[in-house]
């Protein structure tokens, strides 16, 4: 690695860096959660701040706290970047600009809402934010695929799946999550944790 490269690299991990990426997420994240969620990872991965299956932990610690999960993801990055500092960089970046935009529109909101031409733009932008739930979706299902076997992560997801279309409450879910994970490992782990998505798994890894 070149000295600048190393420093562009040394710079790109400083709580500065962390407030910058994440005011731009929180400025142009439009669409709800899953559209910050999936802004964050394309950060993270792009920067070299984060593996896919580092990622994939920070959505999953983030969801075993109460509270707004992708406050807790935020902070997860901000400290694995830059420590304590990534953290609050994180969240200020992340809010002041999302706060700003988000109070203007419903301002803009109070003064549109009842006009005859406003319901169709409306349901546009929630088919939009639901877009990007599903398209967040596929792509963490693709990340916990590359982790171990194919068809035995397509077995455990559909198993949740199904789990989540009849028990409608989310404690019981990771709660049951949490002692499939203790009981039986080795239907969620590889012991390839730590390796990326681009590279192949070991032979004899894959259904």
């Amino acid at each position: 690695m070149t000295g600048s490269a190393h420093g562009r690299q040394s710079s790109d991990r400083r709580w500065p860096a962390v407030f910058l990426a994440f005011a731009k997420i929180g400025a142009t994240s439009f669409g709800g959660g899953s559209a910050t969620i999936a802004a964050m990872r394309r950060t993270s991965l792009r920067r070299g701040w984060l593996t896919e299956d580092e990622f994939l932990d920070t959505v999953v610690l983030s969801r075993l706290t109460p509270g707004i999960t992708i406050l807790a993801q935020v902070l997860l990055i901000g400290r694995a970047v830059a420590g304590t500092g990534g953290m609050a960089a994180g969240l200020l970046g992340l809010m002041a600009p999302s706060i700003t935009i988000t109070i203007a529109l419903a301002w803009g909101y109070t003064r549109v809402a009842d006009l005859p031409g406003a319901a169709g733009p409306l349901a546009a932008v929630a088919a939009v934010a639901a877009g990007f739930a599903i398209a967040l979706a596929l792509q963490l299902v693709r990340d916990v695929l590359r982790r171990g076997r194919v068809l035995r992560g397509v077995l455990c997801y559909g198993a949740f799946l199904v789990l989540a279309l009849l028990i409608d409450n989310p404690l019981v879910l990771m709660g049951i999550a949490v002692v499939a994970g203790l009981v039986a490992p080795q239907l969620f782990t590889t012991g390839h944790s730590g390796q990326t998505g681009d590279g192949e798994g070991a032979p004899g890894d894959a259904d």
